[in-house]
C-alpha cells in the first residue's frame, strides 16, 4: 500500500469535509436563505447532491494535479464512502464529523483504488 497516496487522500478529504462543514453552517445560520417557510431546508437539500458532485470533481482535479495513479476511481470511491459515512453520523455523534468522515472516506477510497505490485497480489503454489 502506498502511504503517500493514502495521506493525500486523507488530506483532500479533510479539506473537502471542512468546506462542506462551512457551507452547512452558512446555510443553517440563515445567511444565504430565509428562515421563513423552510427556505433553508430547501437550500440544504439541494446543496447536498451538488456538494457530492463538486467534491468528486475537486478531488479528481487535486489527485490528477498531484500525479496520483487512477485519480477518477479514487475520487469517486472516496466521495461515495464519505457520503455513506456522513449519513451514518446522523445516528452516531462525532465531533467535526464532516472533516473526520471526509478524511476517512477518501483515505479508504485512495487506498483501495491504488495500483498494486504483482509481488503483493500474486500467490505462490
Amino acid at each position: 500500500m502506498d502511504g503517500r497516496r493514502t495521506a493525500i487522500g486523507a488530506g483532500t478529504g479533510a479539506l473537502l469535509g471542512a468546506l462542506w462543514w462551512g457551507t452547512r453552517e452558512l446555510i443553517a445560520s440563515g445567511a444565504v436563505c430565509s428562515t421563513d417557510d423552510f427556505d433553508c431546508l430547501g437550500v440544504g437539500l439541494i446543496s447536498m447532491p451538488i456538494a457530492v458532485v463538486l467534491g468528486t470533481l475537486l478531488a479528481w482535479l487535486a489527485f490528477k494535479s498531484l500525479d496520483l495513479t487512477r485519480p477518477a476511481p479514487a475520487a469517486i470511491t472516496g466521495a461515495v464512502l464519505t457520503t455513506i459515512l456522513m449519513i451514518l453520523t446522523i445516528w452516531i455523534s462525532v465531533p467535526a464529523s464532516a472533516i473526520v468522515t471526509g478524511a476517512l472516506g477518501f483515505a479508504i477510497g485512495t487506498a483501495v483504488t491504488g495500483t498494486r505490485r504483482v509481488s503483493e497480489t500474486a500467490t505462490r503454489d
